[in-house]
């Protein structure tokens, strides 16, 4: 898995989903009351939003690591 596999799945919006030291964590889509589209990450159930690519790679952490860092791994 790398950084296109995820902006793939974001542009298509397929749920992606995996364990990390067996806690579950999920990637899902969602719309803001306002239209405004969300990218939800992060533990199954307790995602967090966010609103773009750039920031999401940036941004989600699982655990103490960042995303874009634990893709190679995934």
């Amino acid at each position: 898995m790398n950084k296109d596999d995820i902006y793939y799945l974001i542009s298509v919006k397929k749920t992606f989903e995996f364990s990390f030291n067996g806690k579950n964590y999920n990637l899902t889509y969602g719309t803001e009351p306002d239209g405004k589209e969300y990218i939800s990450f992060g533990e199954r159930y307790m995602g967090t939003k966010f609103y773009s690519f750039g920031e999401l790679m940036n941004k989600a952490k699982v655990e103490n690591y960042f995303f874009k860092d634990l893709l190679e791994s995934l």
